[in-house]
């Protein structure tokens, strides 16, 4: 008798290397900027947030208060990149990753964040 495989539709799938990296984090950002306007502004600040499977099989995609940061692409080691960012998982549970976006000579922002898995 042939006994059939049934997929459940289970999210988290064991064998993919990213699963290990998923959950809900809390992610301390340190947040500096410059415009003519307001000069330089420096801040640091808590989000809660979300890592889960991004839109591609080497993708993850990052949550915070309930807006998408957007897909990462991750390698099997642990670094992430997207356009602006880049970054590693230190651990399992540890993502360390920076963005800089330079809009021209006069303004620039720039993001260190340290996530941790909650």
């Amino acid at each position: 008798m042939l006994i059939p495989l049934i997929n459940c539709g289970c999210k988290k799938n064991p064998f993919d290397y990213r699963t290990k990296y998923l959950g809900n984090y809390v992610f301390v950002v340190h947040s500096s900027s410059y415009n003519p306007t307001d000069g330089a502004i420096d801040t640091t600040y808590t989000l809660d947030g979300k890592i889960d499977y991004g839109s591609d099989k080497n993708t993850i995609l990052i949550t915070s208060n309930g807006i998408t940061g957007g897909d990462y692409k991750i390698y099997e080691d642990g670094t992430v990149e997207t356009e602006h960012c880049s970054g590693e998982f230190a651990t399992s549970d540890k993502l360390l990753y920076s963005c800089y976006i330079h809009v021209s000579m006069m303004a620039k922002w720039s993001w260190d964040v340290v996530g941790e898995k909650k």
